[in-house]
């Protein structure tokens, strides 16, 4: 599969907020095509990769001052916000349409190897830097470690990474309902190929216009009801009600199948490997019956991990065997506020003091 790879500079997102409703403008998603927008080396790039079924606008919905695209850029830092293949924002290809299951064969392997080191190269090209910071929320984390593992002259345009919640050991689950998931995942690997689906959770307009409109007329205990629902897979305790229109304006982004059945794959096996094929094309793929684990030990880049007690998707028991597979960890902080989940990283009422200005001065150190 060809690179599909969207990137958007903050510097240039509008965005539009009247009482307290916010709306993202189109001019939030222009692309930085054109020639002459390199950026002075005074203010040093930084990419923030989003979570699945996520995309770039997670990063800008709790709008001005508060939003960590906002906060970086209102410290002198140039952001850039990658948008994973398969979401919303990133649905080109050069021989494909979305309509094609071969558009849909990718994982975030794929995203790692191929997508990751495509979009690096294009904002040091554009921006005339020699390296860059790197910010990875949950499988923007994930991908990020395949690329150090698989790539691994990609750590000299690494100045530093920031890992939050990163989703890379998975063994210890605090939720039952994705643990039960994981443990069916054949199950629902083989029903999507009967039924010839091959994407989950796709964005669309009239699903979020549905959305936005029950949110905001239907009774308080229906929205509550469905959102405990919905939030209860992945956690959440600083979540603002009143941003729930907005959230799902742009929420869900989607992702493929093949995303999620390869996540299931690392919580059943508690290892940080390749995908699981089976055994006959394992043998063919891999040389051997089981994927191979990816070799943390080649990244070199200095990273700090950012925890939280409260995280649904990750225990701290994986945090630190993550911290202990790479050999250049300079700092891992828990999360001072206790309740702190997994949701909460994106659009915590309170994330700027808790985490966000600490990703600030963290920065510093690199």
């Amino acid at each position: 599969m060809s690179i599909n790879t969207d990137i958007i500079n903050i510097d240039a997102a509008v965005i539009e907020s009247e009482n307290h409703n916010l709306s993202v403008s189109a001019e939030s998603y222009q692309l930085l095509e054109t020639s002459g927008c390199y950026i002075s080396s005074s203010r040093l790039p930084v990419i923030i990769s989003h979570g699945l079924i996520s995309s770039s606008a997670d990063w800008v919905l709790l709008g001005p001052h508060k939003a960590l695209a906002y906060v970086l850029c209102d410290n002198g830092y140039d952001v850039w916000l990658a948008n994973a293949r398969g979401n919303t924002y990133s649905k080109s290809h050069k021989h494909y349409s979305i309509k094609d299951k071969e558009f849909w064969n990718f994982s975030w392997h794929e995203i790692g190897y191929y997508d990751l080191p495509a979009t690096i190269d294009y904002i040091l090209e554009n921006t005339g830097c020699s390296n860059l910071y790197y910010i990875g929320y949950s499988q923007g984390a994930t991908s990020f470690y395949v690329m150090g593992s698989e790539r691994p002259e990609y750590n000299a345009k690494i100045k530093g990474m920031i890992s939050l919640a990163p989703a890379v050991f998975l063994g210890n689950q605090k939720s039952s309902c994705l643990k039960l998931l994981a443990h069916l995942h054949s199950i629902w690997e083989w029903g999507s190929y009967v039924c010839n689906i091959y994407q989950w959770l796709p964005r669309n307009n009239w699903q979020s216009c549905i959305l936005k409109t029950f949110l905001s007329n239907a009774p308080h205990p229906m929205t509550k009801g469905f959102c405990n629902c919905w939030f209860y897979l992945f956690g959440t305790e600083q979540l603002d009600k009143s941003m729930l229109p907005l959230i799902f304006g742009h929420s869900p982004a989607g992702s493929s199948v093949k995303q999620f059945i390869h996540f299931s794959q690392l919580i059943t096996t508690g290892s940080f490997r390749k995908f699981d094929y089976g055994t006959k094309i394992n043998l063919t793929l891999y040389g051997s019956t089981q994927p191979p684990k990816y070799t943390l030990e080649r990244v070199k880049v200095p990273v700090v991990i950012f925890y939280s007690e409260n995280d649904f998707i990750n225990h701290r028991t994986n945090v630190q065997k993550l911290a202990e597979n790479l050999p250049n960890v300079i700092q891992t902080e828990k999360i001072a506020y206790e309740k702190f989940n997994h949701i909460d990283y994106l659009w915590g009422r309170d994330a700027r003091t808790i985490l966000y200005n600490n990703i600030v001065t963290v920065m510093k150190k690199f």
